[in-house]
């Protein structure tokens, strides 16, 4: 398994939270990745992380 983190940034402000993934491949990584951000209302974005290095990064696409 590859591992990859999730950073994921409030909509208050608050300081980002970095999670653990362990996952098959980057597609699995991306899936879950979208799936917290749509899942989580307490984010704005998600940052999809391998090695500490950012792969992607999804927004919100309201903060309404």
């Amino acid at each position: 398994m590859s591992k990859f983190s999730l950073r994921l940034h409030h909509l208050a402000g608050l300081a980002p939270v970095d999670e653990p993934l362990d996952v098959i491949d980057l597609a699995q990584a991306r899936e879950l990745a979208r799936v917290r951000l749509l899942l989580t209302r307490d984010y704005s974005r998600v940052e999809l992380h391998q090695a500490g290095q950012a792969l992607e990064v999804l927004e919100r696409d309201s903060l309404a």
